[in-house]
């Protein structure tokens, strides 16, 4: 029975709004055409709504530019307040640090270390303490084990005692490593120079040319490698390129001379005796060279040298 009921009342429930929405759709057009504002209640509140518009529109046109400067002072205040607070804030957080770390300023940074124990050991090894200069370098590499600086100072501590195959290992792992330079090429062929090996010594020569090309002293120092083997012709391009990088050595000028001499340029080795003159005061090596240079003066030439 009572489920005969809840059918019932379901199907008067479907049955009304079934009616509404038939009701709904037949009279559309003109529900739609229906104006709400054409309603007085609708009107009552739409005035409302303007007054109270126009009112904050007074308000905020006049009324309330005072409260928009108190409102802009305050913001500007409240900016330059936070940024003083936040510079007392970096200031107190150095201090913390400085405090946490007394001597950290005092104390040298490891560059610093390693720069100062540098000096030290090449002053070392300029007063010839070999022992000490070389443990300036080895606490370098404790430091920075890829130091080149340090490695070619101990191997030149070797090279200077006449450790050649401790000098050129070291040598040696700087061109592995490719930390060679002009000083490491010059320093292997010095090796060269007592294992009595011309033809590396020369490779080493010609390589530190190659790294340091308008360095005078390397060029010399070729220069001088042919001259020691009797090739002057071949010394003189690297002389003369010498004197022309560093003029005033009287080193050099000599070196120029002595390949002029044997290649028996009696006019250009004049001219170089005349400068090397300038710059050299020992009479007794320029009376010798005055004296060779005369004797490959040519038969027509009829001047003498003063």
């Amino acid at each position: 029975m009572n489920q005969i009921l809840i059918w019932v009342a379901f199907g008067i429930a479907a049955l009304s709004l079934a009616a509404v929405l038939y009701l709904f759709i037949k009279h559309w057009q003109e529900i739609r055409l229906i104006d709400p504002s054409s309603i007085k209640e609708e009107k009552d509140r739409l005035r409302r709504d303007d007054m109270v518009r126009e009112r904050f529109n007074r308000l905020k046109s006049g009324k309330v530019e005072p409260v928009k400067t108190l409102y802009k002072r305050a913001i500007f205040s409240a900016k330059t307040s936070f940024h003083r607070g936040y510079l007392k804030l970096i200031k107190l957080n150095k201090f913390y640090e400085q405090a946490k770390r007394p001597f950290s300023h005092v104390a040298p940074s490891q560059d610093e270390r390693i720069k100062l124990l540098l000096d030290e050991a090449r002053s070392l090894a300029r007063d010839l303490k070999w022992v000490d200069a070389e443990k300036r370098y080895l606490e370098i590499l404790l430091l920075d084990n890829r130091n080149s600086d340090a490695y070619k100072g101990i191997g030149l501590i070797y090279l200077k005692q006449k450790m050649l195959p401790q000098a050129k290992e070291t040598f040696d792992y700087l061109v592995k490593v490719k930390q060679a330079d002009d000083i490491v090429y010059a320093a292997l062929a010095d090796v060269a120079v007592l294992e009595k090996d011309k033809r590396t010594e020369e490779a080493m020569r010609l390589k530190a040319i190659e790294i340091r090309p308008r360095l005078a002293n390397r060029h010399a120092e070729l220069a001088k490698f042919y001259c020691t083997h009797g090739y002057y012709k071949e010394a003189w391009p690297s002389a003369k390129r010498a004197t022309d990088l560093d003029p005033k050595s009287g080193k050099y000028q000599e070196i120029a001379l002595e390949c002029l001499i044997d290649m028996g340029d009696w006019a250009e080795a004049k001219r170089r005796y005349d400068k090397l003159r300038l710059i050299v005061d020992d009479l007794p090596k320029m009376q010798k060279y005055r004296e060779r240079i005369d004797a490959i003066r040519p038969v027509e030439a009829n001047v003498k040298i003063d």
